[in-house]
């Protein structure tokens, strides 16, 4: 039996990891969910760092980050009881071995900024366009599962920038890539020597394709 703790992004809510953590479960490993939607909500990464250890206390397994948990998962580990035995990273960034990181790629920022309204941000699914949640989630059932879960965070959330714990990048880590945009993180993990697994799909296959990330997961674990 392993373990995993699946860390959402702060764009979404904790409902995006149902199903691959429904799948570890039944395959017989124990699987904890934090949800930072309370934390993202206020305006901290910090808060969402807090709630993540929090809920990982104890835990020794696998600490896993799908997309914008990426620039977190440093953090996370570096307040866990114990370090994680490895971190993951699924179409998520790859954070810089020392110094700081955005919370979003630094040339992204300008077209979350130019999202806001009264300084806040429109739930994740709009940000694109309003088919997008649809091509990514096209099951219905699931995509309202997944809409119903996303918050709307504030402008503020962004402003800051998160410290990387020294020696983290001495913890093993491994990359899973989805999708083509973050194919330059994927190098930078191959770079590192990390284990690089793709599965070609979508950003959002951890809700259509559990089973496929429940494998690679497992494979990663041995």
């Amino acid at each position: 039996m392993s373990s995993f703790i699946l860390v959402h992004s702060p764009l979404v809510g904790p409902v995006t990891w149902t199903w691959v953590g429904e799948e570890l479960r039944r395959r017989g490993n124990r699987v904890v969910v934090p949800s930072l939607k309370h934390a993202a909500v206020s305006g901290r990464w910090e808060g969402c760092v807090d709630a993540a250890v929090q809920d990982a206390r104890g835990e020794i397994g696998l600490l896993v980050g799908h997309s914008g948990a990426g620039p977190l998962l440093p953090t996370i580990a570096n307040g866990m009881d114990q370090p994680p035995r490895r971190l993951v990273f699924v179409d998520a960034a790859v954070p810089p071995v020392s110094g700081t990181t955005p919370l979003v790629p630094e040339e992204f920022l300008d077209s979350v900024r130019a999202l806001a309204k009264n300084g806040r941000l429109p739930r994740w699914s709009e940000w694109f366009g309003p088919t997008a949640l649809e091509e990514l989630v096209p099951d219905p059932d699931r995509r309202a599962a997944v809409l119903a879960d996303l918050p709307e965070l504030p402008l503020s959330f962004f402003d800051g920038r998160v410290p990387m714990p020294r020696e983290w990048a001495s913890i093993a880590g491994a990359y899973v890539l989805l999708s083509d945009p973050y194919r330059s993180d994927a190098a930078e993990a191959a770079s590192r020597g990390w284990p690089v697994k793709e599965l070609p799909g979508a950003h959002l296959d951890i809700v259509t394709r559990p089973s496929d990330l429940s494998e690679t997961l497992l494979e990663l674990a041995v």
